[in-house]
C-alpha cells in the first residue's frame, strides 16, 4: 500500500474553496485503478493548515494516474493564492495495519526517525507490540504505521504513525492507560526520536 502526504496551508477566507477544490481532484483519482481512499484532515494546532492523504494499491498505480489527462491537468488550474503546500515526506509504504473497529474522525500523527545503531525492522516490531496494547483500549479506530521513501538523507529511517481515535478524550484515555504504561516500560533506549506528534480532525474522505 502506497501513500502520498501532503500539508497545505490555505488562505485564511478560502478554507472552503480549497476542501471543494481537493473533493473535486479526490473525484478523479476515485475511478482510477488501484485508488483506496483520500482524507483531509484540519490541523487543530491552527486554522489553516491540512493534512492530505491519498492511498493507492501502489505507487505505479499512482503514476499511472499522473500520466492521464485528469492527473496532467488538475495540478495546472489552480486558483493563485489559494493554498501553498510546506515541506514534508510525501511517499510512504504501509508496514503495520491494526484496526481496531470503533468510529471516529480524530487523528495522532507521529513522525519518528530510528535512532542510531537501530534499524527500521526493530522499529516495526516496537511498534507491532504497541498497536497490540493500543487497540485493547476503547475508543480505538486503528493505527497505521508508514515507512517514508524519499529518496533523501532526511527522510532515511523515518516513520509516519497515525492513530485514529474516537475523540480527544479516547486519545487521552489511552495516554493514562495500562496499556500505555506498559508499552513505555518495554521501550529501547534510542530506539527511535520522536519529531513530532500533531493532532488533527478529519474533515473528508473518500471514500467515507
Amino acid at each position: 500500500m502506497y501513500a502520498l502526504q501532503e500539508i497545505l496551508r490555505c488562505s485564511n477566507s478560502r478554507q472552503d474553496e480549497a476542501i471543494k477544490r481537493l473533493q473535486w481532484i479526490h473525484g478523479l483519482m476515485k475511478p482510477a485503478p488501484g485508488f483506496v481512499k483520500a482524507q483531509v484532515s484540519r490541523f487543530l494546532g491552527n486554522p489553516t493548515d491540512y493534512l492530505i492523504l491519498r492511498i493507492w494499491d501502489s505507487q505505479q498505480d499512482w503514476t499511472n494516474f499522473r500520466a492521464t489527462p485528469d492527473g496532467q491537468n488538475y495540478p495546472k488550474d489552480r486558483p493563485e493564492g489559494l493554498y501553498e503546500g510546506l515541506p514534508v515526506g510525501r511517499n510512504w509504504e504501509r508496514v503495520i495495519d491494526s484496526p481496531a473497529g470503533a468510529t471516529g474522525n480524530y487523528l495522532i500523527r507521529s513522525i519518528y526517525k530510528v535512532g542510531e545503531g537501530h534499524t527500521g525492522d526493530e522499529f516495526i516490531a516496537n511498534r507491532q507490540r504497541h498497536d497490540g496494547l493500543a487497540v485493547q483500549v476503547p475508543g480505538t479506530v486503528g493505527l497505521e504505521t508508514w515507512r517514508c521513501t524519499d529518496d533523501t538523507e532526511e527522510h532515511k529511517d523515518t516513520f509516519l504513525c497515525l492513530a485514529r481515535r474516537v475523540d480527544r478524550d479516547a486519545y487521552n484515555d489511552y495516554l493514562q492507560s495500562p496499556q500505555a504504561a506498559e508499552y513505555r516500560k518495554g521501550n529501547v533506549r534510542g530506539l527511535y526520536r520522536t519529531q513530532s506528534t500533531e493532532c488533527y480532525e478529519i474533515v473528508d474522505e473518500l471514500p467515507a
